[in-house]
């Protein structure tokens, strides 16, 4: 392990000297590497935070390189911690790009909600959180689905939707999914999305107009990506810095945001 480390340090040296951008896709595979150790140690299950116990199939569409932090709970800390204040009114999870159903399929692992709706627009994607959900024995409450589309509510029972928490990550398609009429029609939701405004050249008008679009419906709060405490983990007490921290990165554009939409009831 120590060769191969070295060898990578020397490699990351002479790239990141040569190559900027190079040296960034460097570092993303290496990042599969340590996030491959701690799925491998786990058997591929999450050992903390609100979605202990879900087990992942070894296949996967999206969340591969970020497996290592969702296992230890730290991927999306922000949120993970949000739906610890969620209100138990709240019945229905239904999740607007589900990539590989770590969400869809961890909240009902977590016992946070009774049924949850997976929209992925990728055949891949639904066929993995099929998988994921057969692997926890909780597919008869899954319900998957294609794209999502401003007619969304008319796919989901009133009475689900008026007690469910909508969470919103398709890559910068928010600003042209949601409008008036679609907060209307989850005024009584809990709502999450994130927020990808640096993907528009037009972003910040567009996140305003996202807001104000929201305005009569609920009340919104925002949330930044923030510290990780990686000393309550044992098991990364020989990890050397570099790959410890490593860990933890999101391979995010820039700091992340998220929005919460409260329903103004």
């Amino acid at each position: 392990m120590k060769d191969y480390q070295s060898t990578l340090r020397a490699i990351s040296n002479y790239i990141g000297s040569q190559h900027p951008e190079m040296m960034r896709i460097f570092l993303a595979k290496y990042k599969d590497h340590i996030s491959t150790r701690i799925a491998n140690h786990y058997r591929n299950t999450v050992a903390y935070g609100p979605f202990k116990g879900l087990r992942f199939v070894e296949e996967s569409h999206w969340s591969a390189s970020d497996r290592g932090g969702m296992i230890l709970g730290l991927y999306e800390q922000e949120i993970l911690s949000e739906f610890g204040k969620i209100p138990e009114r709240y019945k229905t999870f239904i999740d607007l790009g589900a990539a590989d159903g770590y969400y869809g399929v961890g909240v009902l692992v977590g016992q946070l909600f009774e049924k949850s709706y997976c929209f992925e627009i990728t055949e891949a994607g639904r066929s993995v959180i099929l998988k994921n959900a057969e692997q926890n024995s909780v597919s008869s409450r899954v319900i998957i689905r294609g794209e999502a589309t401003k007619d969304i509510a008319a796919e989901i029972p009133g009475d689900e939707i008026d007690s469910s928490v909508l969470f919103v990550d398709i890559e910068g398609g928010e600003f042209n999914l949601f409008d008036p009429k679609l907060f209307h029609d989850f005024r009584k939701a809990l709502i999450f999305i994130e927020v990808h405004d640096f993907f528009h050249p037009d972003g910040k008008e567009k996140l305003q107009k996202l807001i104000s679009d929201s305005a009569s419906t609920h009340s919104v709060r925002q949330i930044r990506m923030g510290s990780r405490d990686l000393s309550v983990f044992p098991e990364l007490y020989a990890w050397n810095d570099f790959d410890r921290w490593l860990l933890c990165s999101e391979g995010r554009a820039q700091l992340m945001t998220w929005l919460r939409f409260d329903p103004i009831l």
